[in-house]
Order: structure tokens, then sequence, then C-alpha cells
């Protein structure tokens, strides 16, 4: 420790010796070469240490200050203004490291997230450019109907299947450039190239993985993945690129039912023309480009029709006949579900009464129409039904609503409630696709259920399936 005079009127102190009672008792101030400390993260810092005398105001009468303390208790005061500077520093990085953690990690699997991938993603794709040997497999999950996994059994228990999927996903791969999350239930895995055969390999190994219910607590999960999968080459620029068509390709997967889908230019094609579809969707709804298509469900044992099923058709004016596997799942993405929902129903009506009218049905028939999810989520739908069938002038006696199963795994308070009022007033309700939801016919029976529709792919090859006979036998065997 070095002694000297200086010519200063005052020096200034930083705060933090406030709480030295001894040091300000003696005066002593503090000047730090590095006031910025903590907020630049300064590895080291001088500590200049002071004691003001009111008699040295003039340059001529410095003189070296006598210090009241001892040498030793200076040293005291050093030691802990030090260690309290460098545990502050600790603290500060710790906090940084933190910070950067969260900025490149999902909280919730502690996977990469999105800002970790494209950050992988972007570099991997600049070397691409660079080496003709280097190659990307990027793998882009999806796991179907998730969102009814959280309005069924509570977002707790979703968090709970995400970790579980998570945890079973990185049992699966190895050698992985990046393992991410990016939000939801979207998983991807990028590796660098695999041969087109191996990559279809892992996609298969995660899609058996997700085949059965998961077990969560004393709860069973049916859960199932769609794959996207891209090679990518030197002819990608962007990391966007590759997410994009990975996710065209899993959303392809999605709605053949394929479990996974290799990307190829076709599907780009497609995709285009499916947002080209989307505008002229809401046209549709507006213009009311639509049509009802009538089929009759017909009695076998006693030879006669007994109802008539309303099937929607999208009367396109230019490309023709748009069947509804084509624009149902476009038309509940956009939310313009429930506007075709209202306006299949008021026609449906309107014809069944016509027909009634000229006896061309019969007073004991009945139509059956289709209602989606997005309309029993909704408080207005009885007063809806009510009001379209008072204005056709039929009763709600006439009218059979068929509802698809995956709907009721949502398990909602609302649906529930609407579904019991809506049995009370007179309507019968049907499920659809039955088989296609993992639902049981016990769990139906807690809703207001008059009749089944086996979903076509245990019908198609009821000659062929003992599975398919068993399950139709146990159906009608449980039938009230």
């Amino acid at each position: 420790m070095r002694r000297q005079g200086v010519a200063v009127d005052e020096v200034p102190s930083l705060e933090g010796w406030n709480n030295f009672v001894l040091a300000v008792d003696q005066t002593i101030k503090e000047f730090s070469t590095n006031r910025e400390l903590l907020e630049q993260s300064v590895k080291s810092t001088s500590l200049k240490l002071y004691q003001a005398y009111e008699d040295l105001k003039h340059e001529s009468s410095l003189r070296l200050a006598q210090a009241n303390l001892h040498q030793q208790e200076l040293e005291n005061l050093v030691q802990e203004r030090t260690t309290e500077l460098r545990n502050a520093q600790l603290h500060l990085e710790k906090i940084n490291k933190r910070l950067e953690y969260e900025a490149t990690h999902d909280e919730l699997t502690g996977l990469a997230n999105r800002n970790q991938l494209m950050r992988e993603l972007n570099r991997c794709v600049v070397q691409l450019g660079t080496d003709a040997d280097f190659g990307l497999c990027f793998f882009f999950i999806d796991f179907d109907r998730f969102k009814q996994i959280n309005d069924r059994f509570g977002h707790l228990i979703g968090d709970k299947v995400l970790i579980h999927v998570t945890n079973h996903l990185s049992a699966l791969i190895s050698n992985t450039i990046c393992f991410a999350r990016l939000g939801g239930d979207e998983f991807v895995i990028l590796m660098e190239k695999l041969e087109e055969s191996e990559a279809i390999k892992l996609a298969q190994r995660i899609n058996d993985t997700f085949t059965h219910p998961i077990q969560i607590h004393d709860t069973e999960i049916p859960i199932s993945a769609s794959v996207g999968i891209v090679l990518a080459d030197m002819s990608y620029q962007s990391a966007d690129e590759v997410v994009r068509d990975a996710d065209i390709a899993m959303y392809r997967a999605k709605t053949t039912g394929n479990c996974y889908q290799l990307f190829d230019e076709e599907m780009r094609a497609e995709h285009l023309e499916e947002i080209e579809l989307e505008g002229e969707l809401e046209i549709a709804v507006r213009e009311q480009q639509f049509r009802i298509k009538f089929e009759p469900i017909v009695d076998i044992k006693e030879s006669t029709i007994f109802s008539i099923e309303s099937l929607v058709r999208w009367t396109h004016p230019k490309k023709g006949i748009i069947p509804p596997d084509r624009f149902i799942p476009l038309a509940e993405e956009l939310g313009l579900i429930i506007d075709i929902d209202r306006i299949v129903f008021a026609k449906a009506c309107k014809q069944f009464r016509q027909w009634r009218e000229h006896g061309i049905i019969s007073p004991n028939q009945k139509f059956n129409v289709n209602l989606s999810c997005s309309q029993l989520q909704r408080s207005d739908i009885v007063p809806f039904l009510l009001r379209i069938v008072d204005m056709s002038d039929i009763s709600p006696d006439d009218v059979v609503l068929e509802i698809t199963e995956s709907y009721l795994l949502a398990d909602s308070e609302l649906v529930m409630r609407n579904l019991n009022e809506i049995n009370k007033l007179g309507f019968s309700i049907f499920v659809d696709d039955f088989g296609t939801g993992y639902s049981s016919l016990s769990y139906l029976a807690k809703y207001p259920i008059h009749g089944i529709k086996i979903d076509r792919s245990f019908v198609r090859d009821l000659e062929e399936s003992t599975e398919s006979k068993e399950l139709i036998r146990s159906i009608i065997a449980s039938r009230p």
C-alpha cells in the first residue's frame, strides 16, 4: 500500500463505503478507476483511498496525509471491498449464463428453442453452399390432437406428455446437430446427411414409439406423431426454406394419415395451391358457393330409408366440385367452419321441408347433418339451431346432428352442457367416424348419444379383418 498526498477539493465516493462505519468516521473516500464495473463485467479494478483534511486547501500546503488508521485496518477495508466486488462479479456472470441459457433453450423440456435451432440451421445452410460433401436431414415432428389432450386433461398433464415424448425422442436419436422444441407440440431434429432409407427408418421408429397410449400417473393418453422430412442440399439458400418445406411435408403426413412424408417439389406446388385456396374459400363463404349432396341411410333389415344424410360440396366457379377433405380442414384452420356449418344446416332444413311438403319423404324420416366442434364450443349454438328449424317449419325431432368422435375427447364443460340442452330439445345426436378417436363406448356413455356411425376403415375390410369384425360385434352388442 502506497501513501501520497493529492491536491483535490473533494474525492467522489461509491455508496458501498457507507456500510463501513470505521471508514466513514475517518473520512475515508474511495475512487474506482472502473466505475461501470458491474454493467461492463470488468474482470479487475483499481481502488484508491483518500483521507481528507480541512487544512489542506492549497497546493503550497500539500503534505503527506498521516492516516489515523493503522495500515492493517486499511488493508482489511480494501480486502472487504475487493471481496464484495468479486462476489458481485460472480453473481453477474451467473445471471448472464442463465440469461444466455434461457435465450437458447426451451424452459419446459430443456431442449434447444427456435432461436438456437435457427442459429445452427443457418450455419449449416452456409456450409451446404461451400462443402459439396455436406448434407442435412431435417425432421419436423408434430403430435396429433395435442390441443384436445390439453383441453381434456389440462395443461399440467399436457406438459408431462411433452416431457415424456422429449425423453422418448432423445432415446431414439444420436449424433444430432440440434434437437429442438419449436413451441407447442412441434419438435425438430437436425442431423447431418442421411440416406433416404435411413431417414425413413428413423421416421418409422418415431411413429412406432407413439403407436400406443402413454401412461401419465393413472391416466392413459392416446398420442400419435406426424413427421415431415427434408433432405437438404446446396439448393437451399436459407434456414427458413428448410423449415418451410419440412412443415409442408409434415402437414401432408397429417392430412393423409401416412404418419411420415418425405418432401418433394410437387408438395411445394400443392402448398402454393393451398395458399391460393385459402383466399378462394373466404370468397366462397361470402358468396355461399356450397351445395348439399343428399345420400340415403338405409335400414337393411327393413329395406327402408330411415334418414337422409346431408353432405357439403364446394362448387368452385373455375375448379368445379372440391371435395370436403380438401377444404374442411382448411376451413377449421381459418375459422370459417362455423359459417360453413350454418350455411349447410340452413340449406338442409329448407330442402327437407320442401321434400316433406311435396310428399317425397315420409313423416317419420329424418335428415342427418354434421356439427363441428367449433359450433359445440359456442354459447349461441342452441338458439341458432332452434331459430333455423323454426324458420324452416320443421321440428328438432326431424334432425340428427353428427359429431366427430375426436371432438368429444376435449371433455369440455360447455360442450357437455350444449349437448345436454340439444338432446332435451329433441334433436338426435350421432357420433361420426367412431373408432378413430381412441375413445371407448364406456367413455361415450357420459354423453347423450343416440347412435354411432362406425368409421369406414373398419367396414371396408370387414370380410377379411378379424379385428374389424370383433370391433363391430362389440359395438352392436353394447348398443342401448
